[in-house]
């Protein structure tokens, strides 16, 4: 999977959720990444545990490891959850697209 690798914008509200088969310390990097990036961790509780931000282009030398074990990560525009008010703690919830 390219993820978000070689894309030049993301839409203001989009972003891409990773979910992992267990609970444990993440990491990312950027490789290849041209777009600056937010990322919170969220445990299995689906409660944030962790948010970085993540600088475009950079290696395996430079990943970005969640303070706490995590079961999902999302990845966002640098600066969403903030501009959001979405802080450490806060939980989201998987809803059924109606459409």
């Amino acid at each position: 999977s390219y993820g978000l690798m070689n894309r030049t914008r993301l839409d203001e509200n989009s972003g891409m959720l990773f979910i992992f088969q267990k609970e444990e310390k993440l990491s990312f990097w950027m490789k290849n990444t041209l777009i600056p990036l937010s990322i919170g961790f969220f445990d299995r509780n689906q409660r944030l545990v962790d948010i970085q931000e993540m600088v475009p282009l950079t290696e395996k030398n430079a990943s970005y490891v969640s303070k706490k074990p995590a079961l999902y990560a999302l990845e966002m525009n640098k600066g969403w959850f903030e501009k959001n008010k979405i802080q450490i703690g806060s939980k989201f919830t998987f809803t059924e697209n109606k459409d």
